[in-house]
């Protein structure tokens, strides 16, 4: 086995930093779920995290912890640039207090992120107050969704930060699994940029059977944990297992990279 394909361990929680990790990138499915993955395995972990749900359209994290919760906090009063200001400068004030690790989804569109970031010079800021800035982009197959990742990423609004990449193959349009999504992807010399600067490149793999949780209401972390559906009865016993090796393909595609570290 190379060096390149052996697993990192992850790290032990007693000696794992605290993180904001930050989500850039365009709406649509996979930004917020990864989030709420990253959280569990932290609070699995022992680990205290906080998880801000800014996204004024998709309050995906905010269902799945609520603000009245252990791990919520409450949503901004609006979508405006000085009402999400002062609810991000006032959540992060909320996380130092617990001293506890944030992630933060302001939703898809990312121009009041962009402005945020820029004006409170927040990596610096979270490195000041001991807490370790990730930042996570994440591109679809499409050649647009990454030219808006990159846009980001080469403004430089978001630095002094670990920075990974994070390719949705759940966002393929083609029935067929057969190909690469992302083979020309690999091969831009825009990617090469950006894994030159220190942009860790991961795979979040598609879960194919996605459609029929959302029918049965479900969620990957209930169904993951065994919970019966709202009837009673239980997932497909395929699409737990399905969504079982999912988890672990994606916690594995992250520790080949040594990411586990950089997150909450």
């Amino acid at each position: 086995m190379s060096e390149k394909s052996k697993p990192t361990p992850t790290p032990d929680p007693t000696d794992h930093a605290r993180r904001a990790v930050w989500r850039i990138g365009r709406g649509r499915s996979g930004g917020s779920l990864a989030l709420g993955i990253f959280t569990f395995w932290a609070l699995a972990a022992g680990r205290r995290v906080l998880v801000a749900d800014g996204d004024p359209n998709n309050p995906t994290l905010s269902k799945l912890f609520p603000a009245d919760g252990a791990n919520g906090v409450q949503r901004p009063a609006n979508a405006e640039l000085e009402a999400s200001k002062i609810w991000l400068a006032d959540t992060l004030a909320q996380a130092l207090t617990a001293d506890a690790s944030i992630v933060i989804d302001m939703g898809g569109g990312d121009r009041v992120s962009e402005e945020l970031a820029a004006e409170s010079d927040l990596g610096a800021f979270l490195k000041a107050n001991g807490v370790l800035p990730t930042f996570a982009y994440f591109t679809g197959p499409e050649r647009d969704d990454f030219d808006h990742v990159f846009r980001i990423w080469d403004s430089s609004s978001f630095k002094d930060g670990d920075q990974i990449l994070l390719l949705n193959e759940g966002l393929y349009r083609s029935p067929s699994r057969s190909t690469n999504p992302f083979e020309w992807l690999r091969k831009d010399s825009r990617l090469a940029k950006m894994e030159a600067a220190g942009v860790r490149t991961i795979v979040f793999p598609a879960l194919t059977c996605m459609k029929y949780l959302e029918h049965d209401n479900m969620n990957v972390f209930d169904v993951v944990a065994g919970k019966p559906k709202a009837d009673g009865t239980q997932v497909n016993p395929l699409w737990r297992h399905m969504t079982i090796k999912w988890l672990k393909d994606f916690q594995a595609n992250l520790e080949e990279e040594g990411v586990m570290g950089w997150l909450p």
